[in-house]
Formats: structure tokens, sequence, C-alpha cells
């Protein structure tokens, strides 16, 4: 890896002033006292159906997300995570080979303690013909504490090189949780809690704004004094939180409020003013989109989302003369109200049917919108999963191919969901080894890499019964018992992980407590 010395000195110049970090350090991963195989410390018996665990990557414990890149005739993942930022060979996908790390320490801005944590960059974006990788970084990153200034923005890094990679700018902003290519990543957008002084007990309230960068040059990114998706919430500021650009380049954020898609390029009807006027990333024409029936969605916060259009049809439920193509949304409540999920936390399938004439954007808290509920699924009383009253059990991230869903639920595991009937997903397949925190699935050709926090990023392959289930629309019988030596970690099973709310989202994205601090409080 090699940092440019033109963007160090840009840095130094950038932050010239700052105090350091007042925690103390705290460990790279995340780690607990090994135990004897086969058992579990927290008393989460381990459970897998129709799942083969095809290798586990050591040394990425800490791994919060992935993407991978093509270069001829090599395939290349990069996993981001507390350890920063890792290229890895994945053209043979059962034995990954370590190509470079971009470490802690070349990511750290003046002010920055490196021993603790690089955060968050909660879903890894890259640019796959500039071969460039975007890591957005969060305002608790390096131990930053509140009352202090904690920068936020997104690292531009680039891969043309995966075996040399070279951070070529540092685009600083109002936020830094998760950033997305826009218009094939002439543009980024990037969402999270922006800080935005408020004397509002409920820090969600605070923001509520995408911002918008221009990356025609990368070595220069300009981030621009305007924003998107105001008022999200029934015509209230509320937070952004993901952006997924489906397969017909409508970009959908998801947040507090439900999800909302945007044109971004081309000539369209403004729904709110009835003209035709041109789309850009930083003048987007609405599309469609909105809340949750609060019955489906108690909490209103949408986490991420996935609209099956185009090339990515067949991905998604079956079309049919009710629920056409184009006319779903599938999305996420991330919530911790339920630790089996039961109540809040759940994935949703919405119709947009009837959204598209801008009825999010006129909403208001008298008259609010939402759309109709299709579908619903989730954890709760379904076989192998574990019972509450304390367990992390949430919707986070999901992917999906062949119109099996991988999702990740934390404590309880990743799910391999059918959803070819969309009123009627069923779980055809299950992994949820010892000690596992599942964080973000990705299918990638044959297999499903899963970035789990507390275990690493591990290799995965659906086996027949998976299929059969699917095939005959059959619910997989799961028991919680003690499972195979393969479906651990290669370096034993861990201790459940202590995690606390998040200082600025709370609940909705967890951290390790106490490590290394001091006084018990989390660890960023």
């Amino acid at each position: 890896m090699k940092v440019l010395a033109g963007v160090v000195a840009g840095v130094l110049l950038g932050f010239v002033g700052l105090g350091s970090a007042t925690a103390a350090p705290v460990p790279d991963a995340p780690v607990g006292q090994e135990e004897p195989a086969g058992s579990s410390g927290s008393g989460l018996a381990p459970a897998a159906k129709n799942v083969e665990l095809r290798k586990a990557i050591p040394d990425t414990v800490g791994a919060i997300s992935i993407n991978f890149v093509q270069y001829r005739h090599r395939d290349v993942m990069f996993v981001s995570g507390t350890f920063g930022l890792k290229s890895y060979d994945v053209t043979n996908q059962d034995d990954p080979k370590l190509l470079d790390h971009l470490t802690k320490k070349e990511l750290a801005l003046p002010g920055d303690d490196p021993e603790q944590r690089f955060w968050e960059n909660e879903d890894v974006t890259v640019d796959p013909k500039r071969k460039l990788v975007f890591l957005a970084r969060e305002r608790n990153a390096f131990g930053r504490q509140p009352g202090n200034e904690r920068p936020t923005g997104v690292y531009i890094v680039s891969a043309k090189d995966p075996a040399r990679l070279e951070l070529m700018s540092f685009a600083s902003m109002g936020t830094g949780h998760i950033t997305t290519c826009i218009n094939d990543c002439n543009y980024l957008w990037t969402t999270g809690y922006d800080g935005t002084p408020s004397n509002d007990p409920d820090s969600y309230r605070r923001s509520g704004k995408v911002f918008v960068t221009d990356l025609r040059d990368p070595r220069n990114p300009k981030t621009l004094a305007t924003y998107v998706d105001l008022n999200r919430n029934q015509g209230e500021t509320h937070m952004t939180h993901d952006v997924q650009v489906d397969g017909a380049g409508i970009a959908w954020v998801a947040g507090t409020g439900g999800t909302r898609g945007y044109h971004t390029r081309g000539w369209h009807r403004d729904p709110l003013t009835g003209k035709v006027r041109e789309a850009t990333p930083y003048s987007p024409v609405p599309y469609a989109g909105g809340g949750v029936p609060k019955l489906d969605m108690p909490t209103s916060f949408s986490h991420n989302s996935f609209r099956p259009v185009g090339r990515t049809l067949h991905d998604g439920p079956k079309p049919t003369r009710e629920h056409p193509a184009g006319s779903l949304l599938l999305h996420t409540e991330e919530a911790f109200g339920s630790a089996t999920c039961k109540d809040q936390g759940r994935f949703v399938i919405s119709s947009l049917d009837g959204s598209t004439n801008g009825e999010s954007w006129r909403a208001t808290p008298d008259k609010p919108f939402t759309m109709e509920t299709v579908g619903i699924w989730s954890p709760d009383d379904q076989d192998g999963t574990v019972p509450g009253p304390d367990v992390f059990c949430s919707a986070h991230y999901f992917d999906v191919h062949k119109r099996i869903v991988a999702y990740s639920w934390y404590e309880q595991g990743t799910r391999f969901l059918d959803i070819t009937d969309p009123k009627n997903p069923i779980q055809v397949a299950y992994w949820r080894p010892d000690g596992a925190v599942s964080w973000a699935p990705y299918f990638h050709r044959d297999r499903v890499f899963l970035a789990d926090y507390g275990r690493g990023v591990e290799v995965l392959e659906l086996g027949k019964g998976a299929y059969d289930a699917q095939a005959t629309h059959t619910n997989v019988t799961l028991k919680t018992e003690p499972v195979a030596a393969s479906f651990r970690s290669t370096d034993g099973p861990r201790k459940r992980l202590p995690l606390v709310p998040h200082p600025d989202y709370g609940h909705a994205c967890p951290m390790l407590s106490g490590r290394g601090c001091g006084d018990g409080s989390a660890c960023c």
C-alpha cells in the first residue's frame, strides 16, 4: 500500500490544530476467551442447514462489508472492517489470497488514535471501471470522542493494482456512514447522521440529508453545497441511512420514514411540479417509494433496500399480473425492540403502486403516506431461532440471487429465504455457528461471502437441499444443536460479543462495550 505525499500534506493542512483522541486504545478486533469445541459461551446452540462452510478467512474478524471487482482473469474481493481495507484474490473462491492491506495507521488523520478502530463504512462501494474503492469515515472513527473535532467524509482509494492500494484523496463532508456511487461513480451520495446542532433529544431528527460529491476527478473530489432527500419522514427531517441503485438506474434512499427512489439522469416529469426536467445527482427527480405501515415497520427505520428490475429482475419475486416487473421494493427494518424480531426488525416487501406521483414527498404528519405491504418475514417463531430476552435480532443487510435472499440477522445468523412468492417468503437454509454476528452476506458467482463481525469473512455454499426446498416451496426444519467442527471458525468458537448502543445511532449500529475504554462506555 502506498499513500501519496500530497494526500497526506493536504489532510494535514485541512486538520491542523485538531486535538488528539482521549479514549484509551482498544484491540483491533473483538475476541473472546476460547472455549472447548462444541460449546458456546452465551448458550446459543449452533445451527445450520443446507449450507456448507467452504473457507474461513483468517485475520478478518471485525469485517463489516465486502465488494468485488473483476480484473481480466483475476477476481478481487475488497473487505472493509475495523482493521481498514484488505484486498484478496478470490479467483479460486475457496482459497482467497491476501493481496494488500490499507491499515488503520495509513487511514489515520491528525488527532486520530490509530490503535483504535476504523469506523464504519457499512457498505463498501467500488468503481469497477476506474478501479476505485470508497471508504466512508464516521465521526467516532479512531476513538474520536464527543466534544472534540471529529472529521467525517470519504477516502478515495485507487485499486488499479489491487496488490498495491493507493490512498488518493479524502473528501471531507458532514457525514460518513455509508457512501454510494451515482451515475457510474461520477458522483457519490453519502448518508448518515450529520451532527446538525439541535436541542431535539432524538438524534435521528437532527439530520436528514444526502451529501453529494462530484467525483469526476477522484484526486480532487468536490462536495457540493446542495443536499438530496430532505424531509423524508412524512414531511419532517429524519436521518438517511443507505443508498442502493437498481437495474434501471433509480437511486433508492433508505432511512427513517421508509425508502424513496430518485431519477438521477435523463429527462423526466417531476411529480411535484408536473413539468419535465433533467434529473442530475444534485437535483434528482422523485420517482416512487415512501413509508411502511406502523403495524409492519413500527420504527419506520428502513435500513437498506432492493428493487428487482432490469438485469436483476430474475433475482426478485416472480412477476405476476398483481405485482408486475419493477413494482416491488424489498427493504429492511433495523430495530432491536424484540429479541426474536416478533415486533420489530423485520424483512418487508412493499408495493410501489400508488407511490409514483410524489405522494411521499407531499406527505405530512397529519396526512401520512405509506405503501402497501405485500409480505413480511422474520426469525420469530422459526426453527433455529434463539429465544430472548437479550439476543440481538434485527434484519440487517441482504443480497438477492435467483429469487433467494441471503439475509443477515445479527445473532440469529444468516437466513436464506425463497421469495418466489412475495406474499409468502419461506426459509430454505440457515447458518448460525458459534459466536456469529452476521452483518452482511454477498452472492458472488456460486458462493456466498459473509461479513461476520464476530467471526470474520466466511465463504459459504448453498447445498442442493436449499434449491430443492425452493423448488417445492418447503420451509426447512432446523434444530439448535451442536454442529460439525467444520461449522466453527478456524480458531474455535467465541463468546458472545458485548454489544451496546451506538452513541449517535443507538442500537441501529451497535458497538462493542468497554474494550479498553476504562469507563465501560462504547469504544468507537
